[in-house]
């Protein structure tokens, strides 16, 4: 028996020459004959032609499929062109892929445009096909639409600082979207451009004098105006914004509406801010009388949390424009029934009216329910509120004394019962101004006791200057009157503390 390593000794001699001769051939590393030249690729489109006319058109966003075929070798890529005509000097631009979505720039006031579109595919010797595929597109351009999108609140009344917000389309895609123009109320004037990137735009007079006023214009939530101001905005009358948005072949929408919104022009720097609703016109009468009294009879009012139906219809669109509506006052007088919807705002919105120079005056009732974990009272001259003993509520009652602790301060008395007082602790750098006559009542059984704790219920804190800047109180002013002094108390806090 022979192994599979000895067969070939068992061949004839002729057949070994034979096979070694083939051995040796086949090891040889030269070739015998001429190469054959490397052989272009050859390109295809999926269609050669496209034929559409008047409206059928295709959109200025079009796909294409192609696919190239090499005799001696493979596809490594493509490379594509929108020149009119396809050459060496011509952009091509490199692809992988054997389709794509492109979005045909149409040249500048025209409503059509035929393009052309070269592909050609590109082998693993580098070699190019000369004569490149080719398909027309031909193209219309597409109008592109912007709406005003509303905001989270949209008044209906306003001081001079207000936004819009919008969204614009166009079928084209986004990409063809070039530039707005915005109109105040005309829109026969010269529109003013904004760039495409605004969603959003706050309009701020730029003069409180006279029947109109230019605007400045913040882009989205910027902190600085751009460099021009937009005109038209009527003062103490009613005003609709104009938008319009135009694409990259200059095709513009038709221009949109905003809802209405009546602007009052501010006639003072002292603003009441009522924040009881659609039930504060005996509060706002009880500020403008003692106002009055002290000789202060100029100043403007903002109910702040007024509604129509379910709607708020003087609260801005957001903090930031709200902030700017505050800024255009130097004295704040704000009064309020829910310390925790006013306090909330007043903490967000009043940081620039601050930094500004200005002056404020809060008072507030602050129900049971407030929470002690927000940060509401951060910026007030109130640390905290005072923590009471469990099932225990203070108590204000009727003629109960309200001992002033700082001289030219008035003794007050209470008019009314206040069922819940919530005394606090100050903040560091704050002066107490008033202490209350209160009663601890025991919840589950009703008894009251008087309180011995902290009854701290005004307070005021001051700027760098020295200067009082923040009067704050957790009582209702109205329901202290009971002497008949309250202009005594305005002429302390608004003349003598805020120098009005």
């Amino acid at each position: 028996m022979s192994s599979r390593k000895h067969l070939w000794i068992d061949l004839p001699i002729p057949q070994i020459i034979m096979l070694v001769c083939l051995i040796s051939y086949a090891c040889n590393k030269d070739f015998i004959g001429k190469e054959t030249p490397n052989q272009p690729p050859q390109t295809f489109c999926v269609v050669d032609t496209i034929i559409r006319t008047g409206d059928n058109r295709l959109s200025a966003l079009v796909t294409a499929n192609w696919w190239g075929d090499d005799p001696d070798g493979y596809i490594v890529r493509y490379e594509y062109t929108f020149d009119s005509i396809a050459g060496q000097q011509s952009n091509w631009l490199s692809i992988l892929r054997q389709d794509s979505t492109f979005l045909l720039p149409i040249p500048a006031g025209n409503d059509t445009f035929d393009f052309n579109f070269f592909i050609r595919a590109v082998d693993n010797r580098g070699s190019k096909d000369p004569s490149p595929a080719r398909l027309t597109f031909p193209v219309r351009n597409s109008t592109p639409a912007v709406v005003f999108v509303p905001g989270i609140q949209n008044p209906l009344e306003s001081f001079p600082v207000v936004k819009f917000f919008w969204q614009a389309t166009d079928p084209d895609g986004a990409e063809n979207l070039n530039f707005f123009e915005l109109c105040w109320n005309d829109t026969t004037q010269s529109p003013y451009n904004l760039n495409i990137g605004a969603v959003a735009a706050m309009f701020e007079a730029e003069s409180l004098t006279g029947n109109t006023t230019n605007c400045y214009v913040y882009q989205n939530n910027n902190n600085f105006p751009l460099d021009f101001t937009i005109s038209g905005l009527k003062l103490n009358d009613t005003n609709r914004l104009y938008i319009r948005v135009v694409d990259k072949a200059l095709s513009k929408s038709k221009y949109v509406s905003s809802y209405p919104i009546f602007i009052k022009k501010p006639v003072s720097e002292i603003l009441l801010v009522d924040g009881y609703g659609n039930n504060g016109a005996n509060q706002i009468n009880f500020y403008a009388q003692n106002l009055n009294s002290v000789g202060i009879s100029a100043f403007d009012t903002l109910s702040i949390f007024k509604t129509q139906g379910a709607v708020n219809i003087t609260l801005s669109p957001d903090n930031l424009t709200q902030s700017r509506v505050f800024n255009l006052f130097k004295t704040i007088i704000w009064f309020s029934n829910s310390a925790s919807a006013s306090l909330s705002l007043g903490q967000k919105t009043l940081n620039d009216f601050f930094n500004s120079g200005g002056k404020l005056f809060f008072s507030t009732y602050v129900s049971s329910s407030f929470d002690q974990q927000s940060n509401f009272l951060d910026f007030t001259p109130a640390q905290s509120l005072t923590v009471l003993p469990a099932d225990t509520q203070l108590v204000l009652n009727s003629n109960s004394t309200i001992n002033a602790l700082l001289s030219g301060y008035p003794n007050l008395t209470s008019s009314a019962i206040v069922s819940v007082v919530r005394p606090f602790n100050l903040t560091i750098g704050a002066s107490s101004i008033y202490t209350a006559e209160l009663l601890a009542k025991k919840v589950s059984t009703g008894t009251l006791n008087p309180w011995t704790g902290n009854s701290v219920i005004m307070a005021k804190k001051t700027d760098n200057n020295g200067n009082t800047n923040f009067i704050f109180t957790t009582l209702e002013l109205n329901k202290l009157n009971g002497l008949n002094n309250m202009n005594t108390l305005f002429q302390k806090i608004f003349i003598d503390e805020f120098g009005l």
